[in-house]
């Protein structure tokens, strides 16, 4: 099987659910329909919740909101202004995607509990607005829906509803599926695990988290659309505060890491008031213990649980670390190569010119001025509180420099916003490793490439469905990245799987896949036992020499730093006290004495 057919399958997967109703359908009577249909609305909305609650982390009290846009908007078009049916749903879905938008932007800019009380307000100022136009919307007696029609004919029909519901909602299902298994979706779990990894390669966090809303709220508002003819009375009750709780637990019951969770959690949770209906005064209370055994026992929800079922029945093995890597291969990284002495001659690769940054009375950095020169492993050391850490970021971009100028390849950076300055040819590593462990090591060094902006992500989501080149030529180049720090033939495997040594060398290939000018690493062989070290070593000089990529290196292990680098700054109470070859910046004095503590006597007659 292609791997384009095997990604359409895995699209098309979760709209199966939606066409087992309709066949369903077929067997059982006049009200089972109408649950069918609510449960088919139901998937949509869990899918939804799924990407905005699962994936971007956002917790939302706004989604009975986002359905009265959609249900009231679609019906008001209709009764008011005479549109098609299926037309007024549609615009119902980008009124719902427009509430989605305007809630979003403040509303990124919180996190947590905080952001669930901003849509909360949303919610309850919606609601109070569709309440109190009552000349329009009904008000709270409610605003009657017309039966739907389609070229003339009449669905009013239980199964012809029920036809027509499950064809729109797989016409939202399977977009939404395509981004949350995409890039897209892939970029949205990088953030939720390490937002800092993700800014570093381009990815905008505001702009992801309101397309999250945006998207999600226009499938809510669909999904409620279509669904409002099945009530023939909606009302502002329908959409309150206890539809948002209610609809909150289909991804947290279903599971949050996959489409599937809210195909299961809104199925599962819409069709199960229907099986408790002998117990239906305590539906509210069983629901409540349901999401918390979930939470508590099996926090990956029903996916999850069917998944350890299913391993279980196989007699599979829990995934266990990931040690070995295999030997750099010559060729991968030769076949690549840009002269040393080519990349010398540009000069200056970065430019630090009298930089400072203060945090009220501390000078953390205080007029530090360092020339890089292109083509060489430069290090930065110094002890704890020297300012080369807040140096290092300022030159990444995760820190504003509050005086002087950066200059990188001759272009003023000073001011570059973090997320830009991949595509500045600027890239680099972290302390603390920041990979993304949820995805796979292929899917971690794609990241790399930098190709991240909202709108390239979006389409690029769609590449595979689409069998563009471009999906495997990002494959192909993650592949040699991979294969060039010795991490060939893992690119399946999650990246969280690796030992730490390993989880090095990913972040390694991640930064180099763009075929960056400069990297930046911070802290490479921190935590990493000395074998690993001397290889890691081996590997950035090569490289180095390979692709002729200026490396600017902030490490304490001074041994490493002296056998690495061409040139050597020390930094001590923010400013540079130190510069030269390696080995001669070492046995300074001054280095001595700032870096061990030594007295100048004791240094002296070392």
């Amino acid at each position: 099987m292609s791997d384009r057919l095997r990604g359409i399958l895995r699209v098309l997967a979760p709209s199966s659910a939606l066409v087992a109703f309709l066949l369903l359908g077929l067997f059982v009577g006049q009200y089972q329909r109408y649950v069918l249909s609510h449960a088919a609305a139901a998937i949509v909305i869990g899918a939804a919740l799924t990407m905005l609650v699962g994936y971007a982390r956002c917790i939302s009290l706004a989604t009975g909101a986002m359905m009265a846009l959609g249900a009231y908007g679609s019906t008001l078009l209709v009764i008011k202004l005479g549109f098609p049916f299926l037309l007024a749903v549609a615009l119902g879905g980008v009124l719902g995607g427009l509430g989605g938008f305007i809630l979003a932007v403040p509303g990124v800019r919180f996190r947590s509990h905080n952001l669930a009380m901003v849509t909360l307000v949303f919610q309850s100022v919606v609601i109070i607005v569709i309440r109190e136009l009552k000349g329009l919307t009904g008000g709270a007696e409610g605003l009657n829906v017309p039966r739907p029609t389609l070229f003339g004919i009449d669905f009013s029909g239980d199964y012809a509803i029920l036809m027509l519901t499950v064809c729109v909602c797989v016409c939202v299902l399977v977009p939404l599926t395509i981004l949350v298994t995409g890039a897209y979706g892939k970029n949205l779990r990088a953030l939720a695990s390490n937002e800092v990894g993700a800014r570093a390669f381009g990815i905008s966090i505001e702009h992801h988290l309101i397309a999250a809303f945006t998207i999600s709220s226009a499938a809510v508002a669909i999904a409620a659309a279509i669904a409002a003819p099945r009530f023939r009375v909606i009302d502002p009750d329908t959409y309150g505060i206890m539809a948002s709780i209610f609809t909150l637990a289909y991804p947290i019951v279903g599971g949050m890491q996959s489409i599937w969770g809210g195909v299961l959690g809104g199925g599962v949770l819409a069709l199960l008031p229907e099986v408790l209906r002998p117990v239906a005064d305590f539906i509210e209370l069983f629901f409540a213990v349901l999401v918390i055994a979930t939470i508590m026992f099996f926090r990956g929800g029903l996916v999850d649980l069917a998944g350890a079922i299913g391993r279980r029945l196989k007699g599979a093995r829990p995934p266990e670390s990931i040690e070995a890597a295999s030997p750099v291969d010559a060729a991968v990284t030769g076949g690549l190569e840009t002269s040393n002495a080519a990349v010398a001659a540009i000069g200056n690769a970065l430019v630090i010119d009298n930089v400072s940054k203060v945090y009220d009375a501390l000078r953390a950095v205080d007029g530090v001025s360092v020339e890089v020169r292109a083509g060489s492993l430069h290090g930065l050391m110094g002890p704890n509180g020297a300012g080369k850490t807040t140096l290092f970021n300022t030159i990444s971009g995760f820190v504003g420099a509050d005086g002087g100028r950066i200059e990188c390849f001759g272009r003023d950076i000073t001011h570059s916003p973090v997320e830009g300055r991949i595509a500045l040819g600027i890239t680099r590593t972290f302390q603390q490793v920041a990979i993304f462990p949820e995805l796979t090591c292929r899917d971690n060094v794609v990241i790399g490439l930098g190709r991240n902006g909202i709108g390239s992500v979006l389409s690029r989501s769609f590449d595979d469905i689409a069998g563009r080149a471009r999906a495997a030529e990002e494959r192909g180049q993650a592949d040699w990245a991979l294969a060039a720090v010795g991490l060939g033939g893992l690119g399946d495997a999650p990246a969280g799987m690796l030992s730490l040594g390993n989880q090095r060398r990913l972040e390694i290939a991640r930064a180099i896949v763009s075929r960056p000018r400069l990297i930046l690493l911070d802290e490479p062989v921190s935590g990493v036992g000395h074998q690993e070290a001397e290889q890691l070593k081996d590997l950035l000089k090569r490289i180095n020499a390979d692709l002729g990529v200026t490396m600017l290196v902030v490490e304490h292990n001074i041994g490493f730093l002296v056998s690495l680098c061409d040139q050597l700054t020390v930094m001590g109470s923010g400013r540079v006290i130190a510069e030269g070859k390696p080995e001669e910046v070492v046995t300074r004095s001054e280095v001595r004495r700032v870096y061990f503590g030594e007295s100048e006597k004791v240094a002296l007659h070392a």
